[in-house]
């Protein structure tokens, strides 16, 4: 830390602090594979205005991702940004942004973003770099070695086709353990579209496919190690809010009032809140090979695979998905799902192929051609995790997503099969996620929350609204009335009206864009989202939620945190103003880049035709498309094209 400045006031104030770069580095690291040229970029160029991670990484985007650019294209840039809060003692801070041209966008791919926890975001921090764009193509496989402002590109034909642990296993015999190592396996290596890039032992960049646009550039590591820290401008102050901030943070949603406590899993730097979605298991014998697993964490949907007992599952409106079904650790459930880790493959592809699989198997088709297909045998979906990686047999084709793995098929598969599909990657090739139909419950006004931001933005909206939305599900499931109760208030006082909150169509638009400005500062500083925004305060019991009268949280910690940390004064407000103008960059690199429209927006409508599983609601093409007009208007964009209006540029400062 580097000492006790004022919070800043007047603007020589705000740039002589802007210099001092408390907070921020104040460097981009910016490697040209193609021309072999390392260069810097100033951070401070826009980092006011954008914060850091995604709203930095949407600002370099506009500036380098050329119109049109295909995904594999050796001018499509690859983006890793960390934020001014990243190697800081704030609570969950540990996480950095990656984005890029996505390979799996259906059907043509375009620019989104994704988040990795871990601890590379603190190194690149500490090695002197807010964030790196790597642009252009190696002509042989290559890995990128940072340490502090020393940068090479160094040689990786010894490392191409290993595995993920494998390669970081021999990066650590070479330059030490005390590295931080971000890379690729196979998967990735052979563009599989929805390639992670992982960050053992259980991080990765997964559901945008950034790990084949790593393999594309024949990029198969970043390694990292840095002996430099981050400047903080009011350490007292700052420390205290980091303080405030960890109380704050408890998850306080009724489905984890009731479970036992148990240690909490370390997934990123600066985080110890449990979030409750982490499984510490132990001393588990192998199943395909000899030995055994001494502890070994899993989170999110990691779970899933070690567990056999049935997930979702859903059927309505001509649609039939399977229940989800993992398999115990010691069925081999622990081993899938490191052996997809360490493939590098998005863990979600047990949560689509499974599905699809086993109803093609009901209908009586058999894809493999083999005679003791199961999907849910764990051989068997070992064999297809492999044959997808390695690009093998239907593994070649299945490599490429439901959606483009339809265009190949489709003349050979009944139309339920086809509709199934659609269904389980319904929104431009991701996956259903948290969407009323298929996984999670999410009754009305829930699911409609959900089905506006995925068909306003880039990719699966719904993977940081955690505490915003999924946990305020949770308690209204758990008690509707006591939840109507004491969320109305707050409804009123924020999005307008009480009936934002309530299970109708209305107010939904002022709650949307709320819970999307919400992710971006997020993404932005960043911070958790299984811990922030605290909406609500967090409660011990279900007992001390249901007896509270005043439930209202603290929605100006963020704000707090990062004011302290750079010494810059900012306000809740000028974070939502900054999360406006990230939100409409985004879409305006959308719009003139990858021709976005209001067409395209509307496919998703007909996915929340289907009735919701929780509640059956749902809603009409007509109702919808009226919704995203009303949506338009909110956002000052073009009603007709989903274009933001120059005078809304104008109005929040976005200057491009």
């Amino acid at each position: 830390m580097r000492g006790i400045l004022p919070l800043a006031g007047s603007d020589s104030e705000r740039e002589m602090i802007l210099s001092m770069q408390y907070g921020w580095i104040g460097t981009i690291l910016h490697i040209d594979l193609l021309a072999e040229r390392i260069k810097t970029i100033d951070t401070m160029k826009y980092a006011e205005e954008y914060i850091g991670g995604r709203g930095l990484a949407a600002r370099l985007a506009w500036e380098y991702v050329p119109v049109g650019v295909d995904c594999f294209d050796p001018y499509n840039p690859l983006i890793i940004m960390t934020g001014p809060l990243t190697g800081t003692p704030a609570p969950t801070s540990g996480r950095v942004i990656f984005a890029s041209v996505s390979p799996r966008v259906y059907p043509k791919p375009w620019y989104t973003h994704s988040t990795m926890g871990g601890f590379i975001g603190s190194e690149i921090k500490y090695a002197g770099f807010d964030g790196l764009i790597i642009t252009g193509k190696s002509e042989r496989p290559v890995y990128i070695w940072i340490r502090d402002d020393e940068v090479d590109i160094m040689p990786a034909e010894d490392l191409w086709g290993l595995t993920v642990r494998a390669t970081v296993e021999k990066l650590r015999r070479k330059h030490g353990r005390g590295i931080e190592v971000a890379c690729i396996g196979p998967a990735g290596e052979r563009l599989v579209r929805y390639a992670a890039i992982s960050h053992p032992p259980e991080n990765a960049s997964g559901h945008s496919g950034f790990g084949a646009v790593m393999g594309s550039k024949k990029i198969k590591a970043i390694v990292v190690k840095g002996t430099g820290g981050v400047g903080v401008a009011e350490p007292e102050r700052f420390l205290s809010a980091c303080k405030d901030a960890m109380k704050l943070s408890c998850v306080g949603a009724v489905d984890y009032f009731l479970r036992e406590e148990k240690p909490t899993p370390i997934c990123s730097h600066s985080c110890s809140v449990d979030c409750r979605i982490g499984t510490l298991i132990s001393d588990v014998p192998k199943r395909f090979s000899e030995g055994g697993i001494k502890n070994y964490q899993v989170f999110c949907i990691g779970n899933i695979w070690v567990s056999s007992k049935p997930v979702a599952g859903y059927e309505g409106g001509g649609v039939k998905v399977p229940p989800i079904t993992g398999w115990n650790p010691c069925d081999g459930g622990l081993e899938l799902h490191m052996l997809c880790d360490d493939l590098g493959l998005d863990l979600w592809v047990l949560l689509t192929l499974q599905p699809w699989l086993v109803r093609c198997l009901e209908v009586g088709l058999n894809l493999l051609k083999e005679p003791n297909l199961d999907p849910r045998d764990p051989l068997c979906f070992r064999r297809l995790l492999e044959n997808i990686a390695y690009r093998r047999g239907l593994g070649d084709i299945l490599a490429e997503g439901l959606r483009r793995a339809l265009d190949r098929l489709r003349d050979e598969l009944p139309n339920e099969i086809v509709k199934l599909a659609e269904t389980l990657e319904f929104a431009y090739g991701f996956p259903a996620h948290r969407e009323g139909r298929i996984w999670d419950p999410e009754p009305l006004p829930f699911w409609l929350v959900s089905a506006l931001m995925y068909a306003t933005e880039s990719r699966d909206p719904t993977i940081c609204t955690h505490t915003s939305f999924l946990h305020l599900a949770e308690l209204y499931l758990d008690d509707k009335d006591a939840f109507l109760l004491k969320l109305k208030p707050i409804a009123a006082k924020l999005w307008g009206s009480e009936k934002a909150i309530e299970p109708s169509f209305e107010y939904k638009v002022p709650l949307t864009i709320w819970c999307q400005h919400r992710h971006i500062i997020l993404d932005c500083l960043p911070l958790c989202d299984f811990a922030f925004p605290r909406l609500i305060k967090p409660f011990k019991s279900r007992e001390e939620w249901l007896s509270a009268e005043d439930v209202y949280g603290d929605l100006g910690i963020e704000a707090k945190l990062l004011s302290t940390c750079t010494g810059i004064k900012y306000s809740t407000e000028d974070l939502e103003k900054s999360a406006e103008r990230t939100f409409n960059l985004e879409r305006m690199i959308l719009v003139e880049k990858f021709g976005r429209n209001r067409e395209i927006d509307e496919i998703v409508a007909a996915h929340f035709q289907l009735p919701c599983s929780t509640d059956g609601t749902y809603i009409s093409i007509e109702k919808f498309k009226e919704l995203l007009t009303e949506y338009y208007q909110a956002r000052g964009w073009c009603k007709e094209t989903g274009k933001p209006l120059p005078e809304t540029l104008r109005r929040i400062k976005l200057n491009i």
